[in-house]
């Protein structure tokens, strides 16, 4: 049913309502101002040792037209290396609306890096964020270097329908009328009758129209792809400007976007291993192309000489090393890596 046709039903009814009102009595009229939606936020909070994570959903309560905000806090100390969990882990009936990173925070020997995901719920109900894993290798000079996991607790988000809490509850019906005298003439109270039903099947037209399309929108909807997520990695990457401030930095970050789209498109948990561990599994497994191996590994071998052993690249290096990465996830389209 569309619009147009919509219009013209409500149209009639309405009119009919104004002309038939006064004739009608009244009996306890009430008007609510509406009801203030609720702006609780769902919030888990996990400490171990040097690492703290924080999973934030606002709100709490949503309707199905919201798009409620998941924000992902990693706080740890320095010398502390946090693997970040794969992109769009266990978000459970919620499609990626957006994402942004924003740029690491470093405070009192603190590091924190949050991630903010814009989700849109898929149905009405009670909705489960997954329990979030974290991993972490303590390096600081007192650390004992081994690698550590820290889970957050899922979490429950309350969606209601369009309407929400706004539909009336059974405890505000009023009491059984008493009988009414008729009218000599039933003419008026039948046209009362078909305008009032003419007014409910158009409201209740429009209101199943509109689930009907937020429905479709939600089923057509589709999470990015694994080379436009890394895409959308790079490029909030190079508008940072990272390379200019800490280029050690810069490099894990790049190496990272390329090892998160290997884990989406393979088996290989890519960011656990050591370059050596991974490079050897992708030589066993046969996972790319020979000359496609060689060239991840030049990528990889190259970054952990800035990573690890204090290399100073040059500018052209740096944008070498972007250019190749951008190559390997099949973003730079019609180019061929060197």
């Amino acid at each position: 049913m569309n619009r147009t046709r919509l219009t013209r039903l409500i149209w009639p009814a309405l009119l009919a309502l104004l002309v038939l009102a006064p004739g009608c009595r009244r009996r306890g009229d009430r008007a609510e101002g509406p009801r203030q939606a609720e702006t609780k936020v769902a919030r888990s909070e996990v400490k171990r040792g040097p690492v703290t994570v924080t999973v934030e959903v606002d709100p709490a309560k949503a309707r199905l037209s919201d798009e409620p905000t998941l924000t992902l806090t990693l706080d740890h100390e320095q010398g502390v290396e946090v693997r970040k969990p794969p992109f769009g882990e266990l978000l459970g009936d919620f499609v990626i609306r957006d994402f942004r990173q924003p740029l690491p925070q470093v405070a009192e020997g603190r590091q924190i890096v949050r991630q903010i995901y814009t989700l849109e719920p898929t149905r009405t109900g009670q909705l489960l964020i997954h329990p979030i894993s974290v991993t972490f290798t303590d390096n600081r000079p007192d650390g004992d270097g081994k690698q550590h996991t820290i889970e957050t607790e899922g979490l429950t988000i309350e969606v209601a329908s369009v309407v929400g809490s706004e539909l009336p509850s059974l405890a505000e019906l009023q009491p059984a009328a008493g009988p009414v005298e008729l009218p000599e003439r039933g003419g008026a109270g039948v046209w009362w009758l078909v305008a009032g039903l003419l007014l409910l099947l158009s409201v209740a037209a429009a209101v199943g129209w509109w689930v009907w399309k937020r429905r479709r929108r939600a089923a057509e909807a589709r999470l990015l792809s694994p080379q436009e997520l890394a895409f959308l990695e790079l490029e909030q990457l190079l508008q940072a400007g990272l390379a200019e401030r800490d280029v050690k930095q810069y490099y894990v970050e790049l190496t990272g976007v390329v090892r998160r789209y290997i884990e989406r498109t393979t088996a290989i948990r890519a960011p656990e291993q050591t370059t050596e561990e991974f490079l050897h599994e992708i030589s066993r497994g046969q996972t790319f192309a020979a000359e496609e191996g060689l060239r991840l590994k030049g990528f990889l071998e190259s970054a952990d000489l800035v990573k690890f052993a204090a290399h100073r690249p040059r500018k052209q290096d740096i944008e070498e090393s972007f250019r190749r990465a951008k190559a390997f996830v099949g973003l730079a389209r019609g180019e061929v890596a060197a």
